[in-house]
């Protein structure tokens, strides 16, 4: 795939995401296994934003239209999690990582969890990727 900015303009357009949403990305206060998580979800987030799958809004909220397999575009907003969307997980069961993971991002992109439940691997580390950043 093309990218359709270059990735140094993508990685600004990240800077200003974690700095409108107020991310906690300053490496000096990571540790090492933290920095390389925290690197590894950048990466992914400015290939995205280089592609054009990812912008960022005016207010900072991560944009993803997602490549589904039906043809059909699927255009997420991520708005800044709130106590809701941590509430959300609660109705999971000890040991339901995953339906925990898709139930914060469905509070937060305003979609039924199910939605991330049936992604294709190749939307959902992008999703998947923002919603750490959040939580971070």
């Amino acid at each position: 795939m093309e990218n359709k900015i270059d990735l140094e303009t993508a990685g600004l357009e990240f800077d200003r995401f974690a700095e409108l949403m107020d991310l906690e990305v300053d490496p000096a206060t990571m540790d090492a296994e933290d920095l390389k998580g925290f690197n590894d979800q950048k990466r992914k987030l400015v290939k995205a934003i280089a592609r054009g799958a990812l912008v960022i809004n005016a207010k900072g909220e991560p944009v993803y239209t997602c490549q589904r397999d039906d043809g059909e575009p699927l255009t997420l907003t991520f708005r800044e999690p709130r106590g809701a969307s941590f509430m959300a997980m609660d109705r999971k069961k000890k040991g339901e990582d995953m339906g925990k993971t898709y139930a914060i991002m469905g509070d937060m992109c305003k979609v039924a969890p199910v939605t991330f439940a049936n992604m294709p691997q190749r939307d959902l580390k992008i999703c998947t990727a923002i919603m750490v950043l959040f939580l971070g």
